[in-house]
């Protein structure tokens, strides 16, 4: 998956459904090459549909449950 494609899907908090915005950039691990963390925010709208920037918020990818066709899902894994 490029990371074009991330960029368009909504991320959604499991557990309580909040929405947390897009993905905006990435953290790749230099050692592994494999991804560490999403910067995740967006734009909101205030009364005069000026966007006004909300706080990035950084994820582990870890946490990412899945990956489906519009959201990312995240939140913590429960291990069994």
């Amino acid at each position: 998956m490029r990371f074009s494609e991330l960029q368009k899907k909504e991320v959604i908090e499991v557990k309580r459904g909040a929405f947390l915005g897009f993905v905006q950039d990435a953290t790749i691990d230099m050692k592994n090459g494999k991804l560490d963390m999403l910067q995740v925010g967006g734009a909101e709208r205030s009364l005069l549909f000026e966007p006004k920037m909300k706080d990035y918020k950084q994820i582990k990818y870890n946490d990412v449950v899945t990956i489906g066709k519009d959201i990312i899902l995240v939140g913590k894994k429960l291990d069994n």
